[in-house]
């Protein structure tokens, strides 16, 4: 210790106590903050709406659809969809029911059918 500190006889002791502390403090939001940057679990959604385009070349169906629920609330919005499905089975137009995927980056459509009557 200095001679002549301010700190008195405990004042090294209390430093490093505010050291620890702060360390850990930062390091507890240092946590939160890569954890809300980590991709999040993969979930599924069911959804309904209206084909408003459908683009087979791209791959895209842009779907003015009702709230999501967990997942977003109705909007007219333009998904990915993936490979395996048919899109020549729907219409232009067309009224849909529909399952999306989201992985925290990307929503895409994972099934896409008329709806029943």
């Amino acid at each position: 210790m200095i001679e002549g500190s301010r700190l008195g006889r405990f004042g090294s002791r209390v430093l490093a106590h505010r050291a620890w502390a702060t360390g850990l403090a930062v390091g507890f939001f240092a946590a939160v903050a890569l954890a809300a940057c980590s991709p999040s679990a993969e979930t599924e959604h069911e959804g309904h709406g209206t084909a408003v385009e459908i683009d087979r070349t791209a791959r895209t169906v842009t779907l003015d659809h009702e709230d999501i629920p967990g997942l977003m609330l109705g909007m007219t919005m333009t998904f990915p969809v993936a490979s395996g499905v048919d899109l020549e089975s729907v219409a232009k137009g067309a009224v849909v029911d529909f399952r999306v995927k989201s992985d925290g980056k990307a929503i895409t459509v994972m099934a896409i059918h008329a709806a029943p009557p």
